[in-house]
């Protein structure tokens, strides 16, 4: 029987795809949008303050957290139940958007269920900026019937509601840190507002301009 050979241009292909595969870093499986701490806000059933007491025993693959609520932001019947044993459950591995916790760390969480991870609002609370502070005690509720969309492009589309936000810029990093989205004017529609724009604390500029006015 003959032998069969690859065409060359196949084969320099070949190799060419496994040269290739083998230079790229893994993929990981936890990918993120990003998510204003605002719209984490209000899209979450709970806003808390928590210190973590101590992990307890792993069970199916997934971390859990003994903790202690310090501070209610918000709170609706249906997560208080969820909490009501004072766990909080993650992934063990981080590319499942598993979130490591630090026993007698204070922490924010803004999430929906008992089961956090990556993708949820989940930050040190010594970490966050005054403002970030102000926004979750009352200011971010303000602007709950806005939008805020991330924008990754050279221009944004201006949308009714809506407050673009650029999160891979630094600007849109001074938004997050020091930026909230609220009401316009009066105008409402069906109990909503018709316009909302950034309310940029005196925080903001200094971010701004220590980033060069970009």
């Amino acid at each position: 029987m003959k032998a069969t050979h690859l065409p060359l241009m196949a084969a320099s292909v070949l190799v060419c795809g496994a040269v290739l595969m083998a230079l790229l870093p893994p993929v990981e499986a936890c990918s993120c949008y990003p998510v204003h701490p605002q719209t984490a806000f209000c899209e979450s059933d709970y806003v808390i303050v928590v210190q973590v007491v101590r992990q307890t025993v792993s069970k199916n693959r997934m971390h859990a957290y003994k903790i202690a609520i310090k501070k209610e932001y918000k709170m609706s019947e249906d997560a208080r139940e969820g909490l009501r044993h004072g766990k909080l459950y993650t992934a063990q591995d981080e590319a499942q958007c598993g979130v490591k916790l630090e026993p007698n760390k204070v922490y924010v969480i803004a999430a929906n269920t008992p089961m956090v991870g990556l993708c949820n609002f989940v930050r040190p609370y010594s970490n966050l900026t005054i403002v970030e502070k102000r926004g979750l005690a009352g200011v971010y509720r303000k602007g709950c019937g806005c939008n805020i969309e991330p924008c990754f492009g050279p221009k944004c589309i201006v949308k009714p509601k809506t407050c673009n936000w650029s999160p891979l810029l630094p600007k849109g990093q001074c938004e997050e840190s020091y930026g909230s989205c609220v009401p316009a004017g009066r105008a409402q529609e069906k109990g909503f507002p018709t316009k909302c724009h950034w309310r940029r604390s005196p925080r903001f500029g200094e971010c701004v301009a220590k980033n060069g006015g970009k």
